[in-house]
C-alpha cells in the first residue's frame, strides 16, 4: 500500500505564526477525492481552488473575472462538502470508524519560537524546519497504521519546507536514523493549481491561520470535521524528546536560511 501526503503551508495574517498542514490518504482515496474536487471546480467555473486568492478576491479570483464573495463561498462550502465525504471518522478507542483522507495541521507561534530559542539555542534555528520534522512524524504514523508499504511526498512548489525533508532524506545519518525515510518513493515539489490534494491542504492551512475570525459557513463547518489541529508553543518547545536535538545535530544537516 502507498500512502500519498501532500503539504501546505501559511503564515498568519500578521505573519505572528506559521502553519503546516498534512494530508495523508492511499491511492485510491486521493483519486475518488480528485474526481469530485475537480467536478465541483468544473460547476462553479473555476480551475483551481487557493484559498488567500478567493477570499480576498485577486488574482485568478478578482472581480473582474466574474467572482463575488457570494461565489467564492458557494465554491468553498462545496468544496468543504467533498472533504466531509473523504475524511477518515475516528472510532472507540484507537479504531477508525470510517477509512479515509487524514489531516493534520501544525502551528507554531512564531514569538514563541523566538522566545523558545532564546532559551534552547539548539533548537533549530528555522521554524519551518520544525514545522517540517513534526509533520513528517505524523504522516509516518499514520501509514504505519494503516499498514502503508511506501511513501510519496507531495510539496507544494516554491515553499521552504520541501528542502527540510529533502536534506534527511539525501543525508545518510538521517536516513539511517529515520526508518521510514528508506521507504520514501517519491519526494517532490508540485504545482498547487493542478493538485486538488495539496488546494485541500492549502485551505486546511488558510482555516487555522484565520482562527481569530471564523465568519463564513464554510469556515465553520471545516472546523467541524474530524481532523487534528496541533499547536507548537513556548513550553513545548522547550521539552523536546530527549536526546532529539543532539540526534539532529549530529546529522550535520546544511544549514538553510532562518524563517522568518
Amino acid at each position: 500500500m502507498v500512502l500519498e501526503s501532500y503539504f501546505d503551508g501559511a503564515a498568519g495574517p500578521n505573519r505572528d505564526c506559521l502553519t503546516l498542514a498534512t494530508a495523508c490518504g492511499t491511492t485510491e482515496q486521493w483519486t475518488e477525492l480528485t474526481s469530485e474536487w475537480n467536478e465541483v471546480l468544473a460547476r462553479h467555473g473555476a480551475n483551481f481552488l487557493h484559498a488567500t486568492d478567493a477570499v480576498s478576491l485577486q488574482n485568478d479570483f478578482h472581480r473582474d473575472k466574474g467572482w463575488s464573495k457570494v461565489s467564492v463561498d458557494a465554491l468553498i462550502l462545496d468544496c468543504v462538502g467533498v472533504i466531509a465525504r473523504h475524511l477518515s471518522v475516528p472510532g472507540p478507542f484507537t479504531n477508525i470508524a470510517r477509512p479515509g483522507l487524514h489531516v493534520v495541521t501544525l502551528t507554531i507561534p512564531l514569538e514563541d519560537y523566538r522566545r523558545a530559542r532564546k532559551a534552547l539555542s539548539t533548537l533549530p534555528n528555522s521554524v519551518a524546519d520544525i514545522c517540517t520534522s513534526e509533520s513528517l512524524g505524523f504522516c509516518f504514523r499514520w501509514g504505519r497504521r494503516i499498514g502503508a508499504d511506501t511513501y510519496k511526498l507531495y510539496f507544494d512548489q516554491g515553499e521552504r519546507f520541501y528542502g527540510h525533508v529533502y536534506d534527511r532524506k539525501h543525508n545518510k545519518k538521517s536516513k539511517k536514523a529515520i526508518a521510514a525515510m528508506k521507504d520514501v518513493v517519491c519526494l517532490c515539489e508540485s504545482n498547487m493549481r493542478s493538485v486538488p490534494a495539496i488546494q485541500l491542504a492549502d485551505l486546511f492551512a488558510w482555516c487555522i491561520t484565520h482562527n481569530h475570525a471564523v465568519t463564513r459557513e464554510w469556515h465553520d463547518r471545516l472546523h467541524g470535521l474530524p481532523w487534528y489541529s496541533l499547536y507548537l508553543d513556548y513550553n513545548y518547545l522547550l521539552n523536546p524528546k530527549p536526546g532529539a536535538l543532539e540526534q539532529t545535530s549530529a546529522w550535520d544537516l546544511p544549514s538553510r536560511k532562518a524563517y522568518p
